[in-house]
């Protein structure tokens, strides 16, 4: 049986040939990308370069996920998400992930297990985010960032999935998340 990743690609790699850096931000930068297609044409490209992020799924003894309600001023409203955030400079997503889940949810884990990786929105970004599951969890004093509204929330697998079915939930972050989890690497450690 021969697998997608066995087959040639029909279209050769673009290589890029040129760019430039357009933006430099606290979070991310933008390149501007220059490459030729199969025709010869020269196309252009905006790119957000993005030094990866970090979401946790914890786990409470029970069974139940800990998860938040985050105020995203993006969308102007509040989504049901796991904690999450973006890596610093040369920093282990392991310890980034421990981090994150005692900042915003205020839990410490004796356990942080990597679930998987997968790329936010590979069409415009190079952002990827790395997924783990905590467990062993115990209250600590939660440490927001300055701007960050977080409600602490738990929910059942079964209630979350419904959410996700029904729209409910349309952060794209905690989608993939609980996909990888749920079907994969999440359910093996059970």
């Amino acid at each position: 049986m021969r697998f997608m990743d066995d087959l040639p690609s029909p279209i050769p790699p673009r290589v890029p040939y040129g760019a430039t850096r357009i933006h430099t931000g606290a979070v991310f930068a933008v390149e501007r990308v220059a490459f030729r297609d199969d025709a010869g044409r020269e196309i252009v490209k905006d790119v957000v370069r993005h030094p990866g992020a970090v979401t946790v799924i914890p786990v409470l003894d029970d069974g139940r996920l800990v998860m938040i309600r985050n105020w995203r001023i993006a969308v102007g409203g509040w989504l049901d998400e796991f904690c999450a955030g973006k890596l610093e400079r040369g920093e282990d997503p392991a310890l980034a992930a421990a981090r994150e889940l005692e900042e915003e949810t205020g839990r410490s884990a004796t356990s942080i297990r990597k679930v998987g990786t997968f790329y936010t929105s590979p069409g415009f970004a190079d952002e990827l985010m790395h997924v783990f599951e905590a467990r062993g969890l115990s209250e600590v004093p939660r440490r927001l960032e300055l701007g960050e509204q977080i409600e602490v929330v738990v929910r059942a697998p079964a209630e979350l999935e419904s959410m996700i079915a029904r729209g409910d939930v349309t952060d794209g972050k905690t989608i993939g998340a609980f996909a990888l989890w749920k079907f994969g690497a999440g359910q093996a450690a059970r």
